[in-house]
């Protein structure tokens, strides 16, 4: 390895390669002389036994790139001023309560005993499917992670970009309440197990690109710049952000989802920009009960499907995809939800009104008067069915001119060859089958034909036909119009 620039090496060292015990490794640390500006290094060191520095203060940083540990280290409540563990192998970190005033490095290291072939997905704990079931809140003192940073506090990066944990764990990382004074640096990870950062302070963001995790539970994360699980992310377990707050993005573009648990839980998150422009559709859900967001993009490729979709409660703004996605698909995609109630059609009809698209609102309350028709009584779903096929429950207005025209033409037509009598035998007025035809279909108001006119027979059953439907029509409209600018 190259020798690294502004490092300090301590004399009567054991070569690269050579074993030394962890007694003595921690004597040589321990003899150091504090206020330092260079870390301490120690490069190559096949180290056996338990390194523990557990509740000591080091005033200046330490490094210990690409040893070999045969036991996991302890380093709870370390108080140090830097810590480099890169290229290090070792069975797992105990560094629960580590206080690191700069970084904390674990680029390129390795932990764990397997080969990294076992994969253990974090899954519902109420489901069936395969996978570890991870429970709804850890219990901290009965669980074990492969590295643990419970508490913790770094005051710079923790970087662990090209980090490998491979031991049969659930959690690959145990590191609630971890504070991260920069940004957490995880590219190219991989791990077997799932990462726990529940609680968690980060003051800049947090890069997952590339990383292949069996989950992240994120639970009332706060970020303060983004969150980015994109250009080829991968979990085979659920992903949580639920109640977290990220000031940036939140972005998932490109990433995969994979069985047997891959799954986006995402209720109460606050975040600016969300983008779900997944690379293949996920194999489980997607959570985004009351989420809010001022900024979704998607693709309508990689939607959940149908009956794995949840928006009740979700807020947004603006809707955005790399091709153009139709209003008829975007209800289709809300539709995605099974439990789909008046709410989530009444925000993507809000989200277009802000575009300027009132066309598209209109279509979207439409779809969801239809849809709370069919959860309705059977007297209900039956008068919804005259009120769409009339006028469109007052969204579609239009329509009914168009039923109007057409009565009274056919009215016209019939009593074109079929003139009633005259009432009292002697018409006061020229016959017009039009005119007489319109006031029979408008309930209010009298043209004057009505009246003067006898039809008898079946020119009798046409005239109750064409008031009957004018009646019908009329009250339709009344109780859309009502509907409308109630809601609306």
């Amino acid at each position: 390895m190259a020798r690294r620039r502004g490092i300090r090496r301590p004399g009567r060292l054991p070569r690269r390669g050579e074993a030394v015990d962890a007694d003595r490794l921690r004597e040589l640390i321990a003899g150091q002389e504090a206020g330092s500006d260079e870390p301490l290094c120690f490069e190559g060191l096949r180290v056996r036994g338990e390194l523990d520095l557990s509740r000591r203060r080091l005033d200046f940083g330490l490094a210990l790139l690409d040893c070999e540990f045969d036991t996991p280290p302890q380093l709870t409540e370390l108080a140090v001023r830097s810590l480099d563990l890169s290229g290090s192998r070792m069975p797992a970190l105990y560094a629960d309560r580590l206080a690191v005033d700069g970084e904390l490095l674990l680029r390129g290291a390795w932990l764990g005993r397997g080969d990294g072939t076992e994969s253990r997905p974090l899954s519902d704990p109420t489901a069936r499917a395969s996978g570890t079931r991870g429970p709804r809140r850890v219990w901290e003192g009965l669980t074990a992670g492969v590295l643990q940073l419970a508490d913790a506090r770094i005051a710079g990066n923790l970087v662990l970009v090209d980090l490998r944990v491979t031991e049969d764990s659930l959690w690959s990382l145990l590191a609630p309440r971890l504070s991260i004074g920069g940004s957490l640096h995880a590219r190219q990870l991989r791990s077997s197990g799932a990462l726990y950062l529940r609680d968690a302070r980060v003051a800049y963001s947090v890069n997952l690109n590339g990383a292949e995790v069996g989950g992240l539970d994120a639970t009332e994360l706060v970020c303060g710049g983004g969150l980015y699980a994109d250009w080829g992310f991968r979990s085979t377990g659920q992903v949580l952000l639920r109640a977290a707050e990220v000031s940036g993005v939140a972005t998932f573009h490109d990433s995969v989802l994979t069985g047997p648990a891959g799954s986006l839980h995402l209720s109460r998150l606050r975040v600016p920009r969300l983008r779900l422009d997944l690379r293949e559709p996920p194999a489980g859900p997607v959570v985004l009960q009351d989420a809010t967001v001022d900024v979704l993009v998607d693709s309508a490729e990689t939607w959940p499907a149908a009956g794995e979709l949840f928006l009740e409660g979700f807020t947004y703004k603006r809707l955005e995809s790399a091709q153009q996605v139709d209003v008829r698909s975007r209800i289709g995609w809300i539709t995605r939800d099974a439990r789909v109630g008046a709410g989530s059609f009444e925000q993507l009809a809000k989200a277009y009104e802000s575009g300027g698209d009132e066309r598209a609102a209109r279509t979207v309350r439409h779809a969801r008067e239809r849809q709370l028709r069919r959860h309705d009584r059977l007297t209900g779903r039956v008068w919804g069915v005259v009120q769409d096929m009339l006028f469109g429950y007052g969204y579609a207005p239009r329509r009914a001119l168009v039923w109007l025209l057409s009565l009274a033409a056919a009215g016209s037509l019939w009593f074109a060859h079929h003139q009633p009598r005259p009432v009292g035998g002697n018409g006061q007025r020229a016959w017009d089958p039009v005119l007489y035809s319109l006031d029979l279909l408008i309930p209010v108001a009298s043209l004057g034909y009505r009246g003067s006119w006898d039809p008898a027979g079946v020119d009798k059953a046409v005239a109750v036909v064409l008031v009957v439907s004018g009646w019908v029509l009329a009250t339709a409209v009344i109780a859309g119009a009502r509907r409308v600018l109630g809601r609306g």
